[in-house]
């Protein structure tokens, strides 16, 4: 059975997200747009953490002379 709660949740949910088309179409393109940026954000600092001391800026010094 579905509770009361979330029952009236998801009914909240639809009335102000799903049921106008332009509505519907902000939400989905909004959270695409949020997802992809969390997304990138959270693996661009995985990748940075794992490859640490391996990138060009950290190697840089050993190989370019300052002028």
């Amino acid at each position: 059975m579905v509770s009361g709660f979330t029952k009236s949740l998801s009914s909240v949910v639809y009335r102000n997200f799903f049921k106008k088309e332009s509505t519907y179409f902000a939400t989905i393109v909004g959270s695409g747009v949020l997802f992809s940026i969390g997304f990138n954000t959270y693996f661009d600092s995985y990748w940075n953490k794992k490859t640490a001391g391996t990138k060009w800026e950290d190697i840089k010094d050993k190989y370019v002379q300052q002028e």
